[in-house]
């Protein structure tokens, strides 16, 4: 009941070294490996991007009408190189105001869409072909809750990062944000576009924590793997130790 009320609260669990067993491996094991690459545990490099989330009328997202500028993160799960195939991340940075007593960060996979595999991180070819899940829902009062980006126009394929650098260079790219529920259609919920190519040393050392930063009646759920999923988080921003390099 503590722990849960810790998340509820929005400290953070485990902060004070204490933790389950498994919670204190995953710790340890993400450190590790983030201090053994001088980056993210996993997506390791990435392309930082500014644009704009503008809910639809009648969102249920707790967000004002009207644009909200974000950060954004595209980037590689295992850090495939060049354009080959990898679970592609999407991190999403809506700063406070409009609505949001503080920030909110999405931390989105290419997943599938099913009610079986929106559970699961899956490879994608390209930027554009792939489904960018939430993998876990929120609690919204009495409702499951999964989130999920869909990008508009051609497929921008292979899953190069230069070839999606060129692209926003080119031209903004456009993405739906839908939310379902366990099982039933996706709806519409904002419209996201990224526009701005923006260089590390501008995006700061943003650190998604989807867990921490979301408004308070967003709770990520099931409870034992959210703690874990903080864990391997808490693991990984602990292990890095040079300047943030994408």
């Amino acid at each position: 009941m503590a722990r849960r009320a810790l998340l509820t609260s929005g400290a953070r669990p485990g902060a004070d070294g204490a933790g389950s067993v498994p919670e204190q491996l995953l710790d340890a094991g993400f450190h590790g490996l983030a201090r053994l690459r001088h980056a993210r545990a996993f997506h390791p490099r990435g392309l930082w991007l500014a644009g704009e989330l503008t809910p639809v009328p009648g969102s249920l997202l707790p967000v004002a009408e009207g644009s909200r500028p974000v950060t954004a993160r595209l980037s590689k799960g295992a850090g495939v190189p060049g354009g080959g195939p990898d679970v592609l991340g999407l991190g999403l940075h809506v700063g406070p105001g409009g609505g949001l007593g503080g920030p909110w960060d999405l931390a989105l996979s290419s997943s599938g869409i099913g009610t079986a595999t929106r559970c699961l991180p899956l490879p994608a070819t390209g930027w554009g072909r792939a489904r960018y899940g939430s993998l876990l829902p929120y609690r919204v009062g009495r409702r499951l809750v999964w989130l999920l980006a869909v990008p508009h126009g051609e497929p921008l394929a292979p899953a190069s990062l230069g070839l999606l650098e060129q692209r926003v260079r080119d031209r903004p790219w456009r993405l739906a944000l839908l939310a379902g529920p366990g099982s039933g259609r996706w709806r519409p919920v904002a419209a996201l576009v990224l526009h701005t190519v923006l260089p590390v040393s501008e995006a700061g050392r943003v650190s998604f924590d989807p867990v921490l930063n979301r408004p308070p009646e967003w709770t990520p759920a099931p409870g034992w793997l959210t703690r874990a999923r903080e864990s391997a988080y808490r693991g990984s921003r602990r292990g890095r130790r040079a300047p943030e390099r994408g």
